[in-house]
């Protein structure tokens, strides 16, 4: 349940939508398994058990769930079936197989095998601070973070977010490391990725080192720009923050877990209350703290001289809804971070 990774959406207005009547909009779009022909299927499920309700509220928060089930058709067999399906055509009927016939033969093969294919659950969560007017998510990309606020804008007809306008993240990053001056509350841990400024794919990742050498300045002198940095927060939280304003490879340290392990629980359910909270509590905290570093409108008047350099940050209440493409590649749900944001992972064969 202890979110690994944040992906921020502020209200533009206030969420009045009740845990009721969200409960009863989502249970529209209820999850429901891959039938045994289609490739995929999403909806949202409860965030702590089959047949629990799909909203779990608490103390303001509204935490919410949405899961997604993929057909696994590995290309490399539909490839092997096809290859001998076009041999054993051209051997019998002594021609050459075009490439319509090819397409179609590929298509019939993957329908073919969907019945028997194993599948793949992801779930997203997240949660409503409805008194700080945040949408926070549990996502590792912008792209798994916008799938879930383009299903819940969809259940609820009208979803008014935004993400955060902020100062240029890695110029902030790039200048705490170079003067060794940054916020109080905040250390600086002992991992960076910094990037040539006029080469993108140059890149040096640093990990287990002291950044405060004359090593990591020579770098940043010579054009490296900070994009990745580790930090800690008032011994309650460890963190990754990079330049797009994404929060991954969360923790919640040794004080925040003492302090839901103090809340005495009988039930799962009250362990779950519990530790959801006490989470949600420190991230309304720690929220505000960030915010107050990285935001625009706070700092306008100190960064008037690096106006122009600012990025914009556009608006996603207007978002588009993402393709549901069958191809892994082009899967929303899916990247290459290390630190996934899923509940559930597992693999299972479908049933004759």
């Amino acid at each position: 349940m202890w979110f690994k990774n944040l992906a921020l959406f502020q209200f533009t207005e206030n969420f009045t939508v009740s845990a009721e009547e969200l409960e009863k909009q989502l249970a529209e779009h209820a999850f429901s398994p891959c039938s045994t022909s289609a490739p995929i299927s999403m909806g949202w499920v409860s965030p702590m058990a089959q047949d629990m309700p799909l909203v779990h509220a608490a103390s303001g928060f509204m935490m919410v769930s949405f899961k997604i089930q993929e057909k696994m058709v590995p290309a490399g067999v539909i490839k092997e079936v096809l290859d001998e399906k076009v041999e054993e055509i051209e051997l019998r009927e002594s021609r050459k197989v075009k490439k319509k016939e090819k397409d179609t033969l590929k298509e019939e093969i993957y329908q073919s095998l969907l019945p028997r294919a194993f599948t793949r659950n992801t779930v997203i969560n997240a949660y409503i601070d409805t008194q700080a007017g945040w949408l926070i998510v549990n996502a590792s990309s912008a792209k798994k973070a916008e799938h879930l606020t383009v299903n819940l804008r969809k259940a609820l007809g009208s979803l008014k977010i935004r993400i955060p306008e902020v100062l240029p993240v890695s110029m902030l990053l790039t200048q705490w490391l170079k003067t060794n001056e940054y916020p109080q509350d905040l250390t600086i841990e002992d991992q960076c990725v910094l990037q040539d400024n006029k080469d993108a794919s140059g890149i040096i990742r640093c990990q287990r080192q002291n950044l405060f050498t004359d090593d990591i300045l020579s770098l940043i002198d010579s054009g490296r720009e900070v994009i990745q940095l580790g930090l800690s927060w008032q011994d309650q939280l460890s963190f990754v923050i990079n330049d797009e304003f994404m929060l991954k490879s969360l923790k919640f340290l040794e004080v925040v877990q003492d302090k839901a392990n103090d809340i005495v629980s009988e039930t799962k359910q009250e362990r779950f209350d519990a530790d959801f909270i006490i989470m949600a509590e420190t991230l309304r905290e720690f929220i505000d703290f960030i915010m107050q570093i990285f935001a625009k409108d706070s700092q306008e008047s100190e960064v008037s001289d690096t106006a122009n350099t600012m990025t914009d940050i556009n608006s996603v209440e207007n978002g588009e809804e993402i393709s549901q493409a069958h191809d892994e590649d082009d899967a929303p749900w899916e990247d290459n971070e290390a630190t996934d944001d899923t509940r559930d992972t597992s693999v299972d064969h479908q049933n004759q």
